[in-house]
């Protein structure tokens, strides 16, 4: 487990690293993908390099959550009309504002998987309904579009994780402890993730600078 966690820690730098080699980093959606493997190497660090208490590394992990949230609903914006943007920002903006809020009367340091269910079902939603639109303006060549690999990494780790962490716990008042199975399934997940960012990474044609 120690020696898959580091690994799944130092993996998001491999497409961060080919997104600089390439030069692509400002091209969109790849300029936000880089953003999300830089945060979530360094939301992995604190753990290797100083051993935080359970409940340092809780505050830690939402705030970092929070902000790859932010990033990847950025990501896949775009695609949605204006009507249904407005939208959905108002829609996110709820949900920010009740989970900030839930958390300062609760304490930032407590586990709330209801929160964090709510928030991943979100942004598992919004990947839903704009991959029809990612499919079909990319046609036969859907393989060579970043967005399609983004939101099905993410996917997949958000079905896994509701199955796994979030249905039958978000409902209980108290948490269980952590079990290691449950942990090890997490870690394959992110580290499946890491593989469809590296396949978005890949997949992205730098800009030519030639006619």
């Amino acid at each position: 487990m120690d020696y898959l966690l580091m690994v799944i820690t130092f993996l998001p730098l491999v497409p961060a690293l080919i997104i600089f080699g390439r030069r692509t980093y400002l091209q969109e959606p790849l300029n936000f993908l880089l953003i999300v493997c830089l945060l979530s190497f360094f939301k992995g660090m604190p753990e290797m390099i100083y051993p935080l208490s359970k409940e340092n590394q809780i505050v830690i992990n939402k705030i970092f959550s929070l902000a790859l949230l932010l990033l990847l609903v950025c990501c896949f914006r775009t695609i949605l009309s204006t009507r249904y943007r407005w939208g959905m920002d108002m829609l996110l903006s709820a949900l920010l504002a009740s989970a900030i809020m839930y958390w300062f009367l609760r304490g930032w340091v407590n586990p709330s998987p209801g929160i964090d269910v709510l928030l991943n079902s979100f942004l598992g939603g919004l990947i839903l309904v704009t991959m029809p639109s990612i499919i079909r303006v990319g046609a036969l060549q859907v393989f060579g579009s970043p967005l399609f690999w983004i939101g099905g990494g993410t996917l997949f780790y958000i079905l896994l994780y509701l199955m796994l962490e979030g249905i039958g716990s978000c409902c209980r008042p108290v948490a269980l402890p952590p079990d290691p199975d449950k942990r090890l399934f997490l870690l394959l997940a992110e580290g499946i993730k890491y593989l469809f960012y590296l396949a978005a990474a890949i997949a992205t044609k730098p800009f030519s600078s030639h006619p």
